[in-house]
């Protein structure tokens, strides 16, 4: 018998994809859950039997993929965010690029024994970050990885650094600095952020295993909840306006992320009167694009 309170979630970065490295040192992931499955695919025989029956299932393909579940807290998802954005941190900046970054996991279950559940070659394929009103900021990283492996016992000479001890980061006292240009001051009940590296298996003939991960478009989107004071985001969305969009979690002067999505177009603005005794609400939906200026469709900054 195992339980979920005693579970955890480590990982190293790779130097060859698929390739765990010897003697790794891990590094713990705080999360508030995670989803991690290895996916076995069959294809069923079509013979024809007279008795009806199904004469073989072949496996002719195994991969894995999952989700890492958090809070946001500084410093602990750093390496994670290089993954998301193909890139790497220079001088504390980080941009969308083309340098894809794989890892492998290991969960350990504490059961009887210690079980332990590897996924080598994995590539961060998606994260959502969520910001609501008296709320922790949350959010979710979703993983494609090349397979899935059990063992009992460690990996030989592995270690295993503990995570930080930062704070989690909330969106009442650690969200600042919000702008968007030309839309007026905006008061916000909710924000959203989703991106996408489109990631896609690549099946290989002559191995049961993907021959790696292939990188799509880099997609960001998401949504604003704002209370309905004036008109100039309704006015950017109708003259088809590109502005920009500007945010900090974090400390007020250090242990803090500035997200800024340099270009930016609304999608859709949905301004209702639902009911008595309610506040007018503004639903806006947005995607990023390339700014040439900033030479990206997203940048994040940390200030240790």
């Amino acid at each position: 018998m195992t339980d979920t309170s005693q579970t955890r979630l480590a990982y190293i970065p790779e130097v060859t994809y698929g390739v765990t490295p010897a003697t790794p040192t891990f590094k713990n992931l705080r999360i508030t859950g995670e989803g991690f499955t290895p996916s076995i695919q069959y294809v069923s025989s079509n013979e024809i039997r007279a008795d009806r029956n199904i004469s073989d299932m072949t496996r002719v393909g195994q991969d894995a993929a999952g989700e890492i579940n958090f809070e946001l807290s500084y410093g602990t998802f750093d390496d994670m965010l290089e993954g998301l954005m193909f890139n790497t941190w220079t001088s504390n900046v980080l941009k969308n690029g083309v340098a894809q970054k794989s890892f492998t996991f290991e969960k350990t279950f504490a059961a009887a024994s210690n079980q332990f559940h590897r996924f080598p070659g994995s590539v961060v394929n998606t994260m959502s970050l969520s910001m609501q009103a008296k709320q922790i900021v949350t959010g979710s990283f979703g993983i494609l990885s090349k397979t899935a492996t059990s063992a009992q016992a460690i990996l030989s000479g592995a270690t295993y650094t503990a995570v930080n001890a930062n704070p989690v980061i909330n969106a009442a006292n650690n969200f600042a600095s919000l702008a968007v240009t030309g839309g007026g001051t905006v008061e916000l009940m909710s924000l959203s952020l989703n991106m996408t590296n489109n990631l896609e298996q690549q099946p290989v003939l002559g191995s049961v295993a993907s021959k790696g991960i292939r990188a799509g478009q880099f997609v960001v989107t998401g949504q604003m909840e704002a209370y309905f004071a004036s008109q100039e985001l309704f006015e950017l969305y109708l003259a088809d306006t590109a502005t920009d969009l500007t945010f900090s979690l974090g400390g007020t002067s250090s242990l803090k992320y500035t997200f800024f999505v340099p270009k930016i177009k609304m999608t859709s603005v949905d301004i209702k009167a639902g009911g008595n005794n309610q506040d007018v609400m503004a639903t806006i939906s947005f995607q990023a694009y390339f700014d040439a200026t900033t030479a990206a469709s997203m940048r994040i900054t940390r200030t240790p």
